[in-house]
């Protein structure tokens, strides 16, 4: 984590190797009270988000004028006894923090803070208080003119002790540092950890109109911002991005292809283009943990199929395609059809998900978009991380900002209202006849991308 040109690289705390100690020890005697561990060390209370880190990001989106943060009260092992511990905001550490840092933080005005101390109880035989949530107000300032609003990208810190007449703190996790910025980035994305999502009204036969707007394409711009938390590889050879199976589909890796290299697949009757590129190259192999922004384009006009990373062209194929648009081969995006309310055969277009479940995004998406032209590569790294008054945009069919960060819808944000749903929390029946189990969605509400085009 790079704060103020400064890397900061956490001590792992003594409390992990102190759990292990006491959990080996209850093995070997299969006790079922707390003596023996006790006379190991005493037992003491942390703050759970300090257990690996005493540093926690609080990245708040500008668009919201409140937020909040969660943690508990833990013990090492159970009491006997009900333990009482208290949660604070203690100003005077904001020195220590920068002095061990070397970084010049100022604390967190109190305006923006809805939080002073919170007093708590874990009751005996447990280890966990209940939640502490700190609150953030007025994030955003009053009026129109946003009056008041905390400053964006600013970096301030808000110190959090834990302190308790009844049992000692441990010393290395009493404290909690939250690093408070109002982000001009995105901030909130979909997890698609084993999910995906679906569209349910591009399978809906009335949705004539919709279905109309899918199908009837001479060209077409894929665009995401994608996060890969890793790889899988154990008989895994693709990950999905977007798009529809065996017909135009942008994914990473394929079948004796580069495990972890971008490729566009347009097999289908209204591209016929193949695979860009069809040969492996190691030196484009992507890494986990970094966020990307990924565009891809097609267009019978010009017969050019490209691949853009960050906004730059990786691979193109030119002379490519169908040789002669008519009505008869545009481009299908919303090609299967339903009978008496049951799926029927053929695929249709989804984000993170294609063939079956074994091709997941292990990661998370952010601004996924569809258009129905070729953006150029201007256009494109112009607006990576946000399109501007999205409904006056004719061509842009869908536009799912990733920004709901509750539920299980995904808004469009065109003008069409393509809205998506996670795939596994809808159970949804994909052309393998095999219903995915049922899943929590999931959204990452946490991150900050980094916008490299300004």
């Amino acid at each position: 984590m790079k704060m103020n040109n400064h890397i900061y690289k956490p001590a792992m705390p003594h409390l992990m190797r102190n759990l292990c100690i006491a959990a080996a020890l209850c093995t070997a005697v299969a006790c079922t009270r707390f003596d023996a561990v006790d006379k190991v060390f005493d037992n003491s209370i942390y703050l759970d988000v300090s257990a690996t880190d005493q540093t926690q990001l609080a990245t708040l989106g500008n668009k919201v004028g409140t937020a909040s943060k969660e943690l508990s009260v833990t013990l090492a092992y159970p009491e006997d006894k009900d333990i009482t511990a208290t949660v604070s905001v203690n100003e005077s550490l904001v020195s220590d923090y920068n002095h061990k840092h070397g970084t010049a933080y100022t604390m967190l005005p109190s305006q923006y803070l809805d939080f002073s101390e919170e007093t708590v109880t874990i009751e005996a035989g447990k280890v966990k208080s209940e939640k502490v949530v700190i609150s953030f107000k007025g994030l955003m300032g009053e009026g129109e003119d946003q009056t008041g609003a905390m400053e964006i990208d600013k970096t301030y810190l808000l110190p959090v002790q834990l302190t308790s007449g009844d049992i000692m703190t441990m010393k290395s996790s009493a404290v909690a540092y939250y690093l408070v910025k109002r982000s001009s980035a995105i901030t909130i994305a979909v997890q698609l950890t084993n999910d995906f999502i679906c569209f349910p009204r591009l399978d809906d036969p009335d949705e004539t109109e919709l279905k109309a707007l899918y199908n009837d394409l001479t060209a077409v711009t894929y665009e995401t911002l994608f996060y890969i938390d890793k790889f899988d590889t154990q008989n895994v050879d693709i990950s999905t991005i977007m798009g529809v199976e065996q017909y135009l589909l942008l994914r990473i890796g394929d079948a004796k292809f580069e495990r972890q290299q971008l490729q566009f697949d347009g097999s289908g009757n209204g591209t016929q283009f193949g695979k860009v590129p069809s040969k492996a190259d190691a030196s484009k192999k992507l890494s986990s943990g970094q966020w990307y922004h990924v565009a891809a384009t097609y267009d019978q006009a010009t017969r050019i199929a490209r691949i853009y990373l960050n906004g730059k062209i990786i691979d193109e194929a030119k002379d490519v395609g169908v040789t002669g648009s008519s009505e008869e081969n545009r481009i299908r995006l919303a090609p299967r059809n339903t009978v008496g309310g049951v799926v029927g055969d053929g695929y249709c277009f989804l984000i993170g998900n294609s063939y079956n479940t074994g091709r997941p995004i292990q990661g998370k998406i952010a601004e996924a978009r569809v258009w129905r032209t070729a953006r150029t590569q201007q256009e494109i790294w112009d607006n990576m991380y946000r399109i501007e008054s999205p409904e006056s945009y004719e061509d842009l069919i869908g536009y799912w900002k990733c920004n709901d960060g509750s539920g299980d819808t995904v808004t469009d944000y065109s003008r069409y209202g393509n809205h998506g749903k996670f795939g596994a929390n809808e159970q949804f029946q994909i052309t393998t006849g095999v219903a995915i189990a049922k899943k929590e969605p999931e959204w990452a509400t946490n991150v900050e991308i980094p916008e490299i085009n300004k």
